[in-house]
Order: C-alpha cells, then sequence, then structure tokens
C-alpha cells in the first residue's frame, strides 16, 4: 500500500511539473523578449571629452590616498601634501 501512495506523490508531482511547464511556455512571447530598438544607446558624433589625468598621493601614518584629478584641475591649483610642502 505504500509503494502504491508514494507512486501516487510522484504521478501527481510529474503531472504538476509537465502542466507549468506547458503553462509557461503558452505564456512566453519570444518576439517581445527581446529590447526594443529605442531601448538602445545613442550613437554620438560628438568627439569624446579629454581623459588625461594625473594620480595625487597623499601619505599619511600607514595609509596612502590616491586620487585621480583631471589635468586641468590639478595646474589650475597647487598641490600639498600633509607636511605642508607645496608642489606647483
Amino acid at each position: 500500500m505504500t509503494i502504491r501512495i508514494h507512486t501516487t506523490i510522484v504521478a501527481t508531482c510529474v503531472a504538476a511539473t509537465i502542466a507549468v511547464g506547458i503553462a509557461s511556455a503558452a505564456k512566453y512571447d519570444a518576439a517581445t523578449a527581446v529590447a526594443p530598438k529605442g531601448d538602445l544607446l545613442p550613437v554620438s558624433s560628438a568627439p569624446a571629452p579629454s581623459t588625461a589625468f594625473v594620480t595625487v598621493e597623499e601619505r599619511g601614518d600607514g595609509v596612502s590616498i590616491l586620487a585621480r584629478v583631471p589635468v586641468e584641475q590639478a595646474t589650475a591649483a597647487a598641490a600639498t601634501d600633509a607636511s605642508g610642502t607645496t608642489f606647483e
């Protein structure tokens, strides 16, 4: 009797799995799964902005902090380290 009960439970699970698979396949629409062309990124013909950077390092007790600064900002202002030394 136990074998029949377990067989019935397994058969019910298999039938439910197949039913869910068929229902999901019927609901799936491959035409809408692809993003519409309006969602694509636009192509720009403008020139790329300047990507020149300077790396500024600040050192402390057991700590080193690196910062990437655009060249325009780095040349406009003088850099000063933790000891007060000014670099041009």
